[in-house]
């Protein structure tokens, strides 16, 4: 007589705070909102300065205060095309920084909410044309995991090209390749080298979300670096952890935020959507703490775009944090 196998009994759900559908869509819109706002306000920027024929619209580019701050202090005056209103602006987002990271990024940038954008519009195609769904949905293979990997490295080289560049030569050497540049003056239509990058950057943008972003943008750069020192950060929380890993599925940079305990990666843009995508109130929230880790019971794991979060364990238990001052979730902003 057959013996039946004893069935084991079944593990008990974790029962955990949901979070509301209602206060996801607050956030997004709240988001959508402001980067609305401030691709209107450029819009109008753009349309005045053509108007003013020759006013340039790039002295309300915060990457400029940084390209010309070398020239400035080392003589007093700006690098051309540019003017001191850059370096108020500068000062502005490398405060915005060590108060939230990339937030700024996240947003208010009007270039990164452009791809945002236009990826937005492909998943949007994806959903009613079935081959391109299917093509969207196929998961990264390991080869194109590594060379995005080295790829998120670009944008420091850019940076440092950027910035040494002006300061030796006195000159905007990024701004013959600068798709932003090519893009407020897109109402003169000049084909020039910074057209064509803005081009494949659009292009790109359908199929990688926010690819100038990821790879190439030294404003990121700069505020990544800056914003190591912030004490804000996304925190999880992983005794609350479904393991769902929304999260990471909704990061528009593609960072592991399942796997993290705080994460404090400098391609981290601050968007939130982590914490929208998270159906647990407790395991996803921001939170406030030291930069970095304190004593010997100190983590750093490593995300997919080479970024460290940093935790500090006083219990042992994973990606749990005990002791921590000044810790504020996001059920506090609801």
């Amino acid at each position: 007589m057959p013996t039946s196998t004893p069935r084991r009994p079944s593990q008990p759900r974790m029962e955990v705070p949901r979070r509301p559908a209602s206060w996801r869509r607050r956030l997004r819109r709240s988001r959508r909102t402001a980067q609305a706002a401030v691709v209107a306000l450029v819009a109008g920027i753009m349309l005045a300065a053509w108007r003013a024929d020759g006013s340039s619209a790039e002295v309300f580019c915060p990457f400029g205060g940084f390209e010309t701050l070398w020239t400035w202090l080392t003589t007093g005056r700006t690098t051309s095309h540019l003017h001191s209103a850059n370096l108020v602006l500068a000062a502005g987002v490398a405060l915005m920084a060590l108060a939230a990271r990339g937030s700024f990024c996240g947003w208010l940038c009007p270039f990164g909410s452009l791809q945002e954008a236009l990826y937005g519009l492909s998943r949007w195609a994806g959903r009613r044309i079935p081959a391109l769904g299917r093509w969207q949905r196929r998961p990264a293979g390991p080869g194109w995991r590594r060379a995005d990997r080295v790829l998120r490295l670009g944008r420091y080289g850019v940076l440092a090209f950027a910035v040494v560049g002006a300061g030796v030569t006195g000159t905007l050497v990024f701004r013959d390749v600068d798709p932003w540049h090519a893009l407020i003056g897109v109402l003169e239509f000049e084909l020039s080298l910074a057209f064509a990058v803005l081009v494949a950057v659009v292009l790109l943008s359908f199929v990688v979300p926010r690819p100038f972003c990821r790879y190439a943008c030294p404003l990121g750069a700069t505020l990544g670096l800056i914003g190591r020192l912030s004490p804000v950060a996304v925190e999880r929380d992983a005794s609350a952890c479904l393991g769902c890993d929304l999260c990471t599925r909704a990061c528009p940079m593609a960072l592991q935020v399942h796997t993290a305990s705080r994460v404090t990666s400098g391609q981290c843009i601050g968007c939130l959507e982590c914490v929208a995508a998270c159906p647990s109130v407790p395991a996803l929230g921001v939170s406030v703490a030291l930069p970095w880790p304190v004593g010997a019971g100190s983590v750093a794991t490593r995300d997919e775009g080479g970024g460290l979060q940093h935790g500090t364990r006083a219990d042992g238990a994973d990606g749990v944090e005990a002791g921590r001052a000044g810790q504020v979730k996001e059920g506090a902003l609801r």
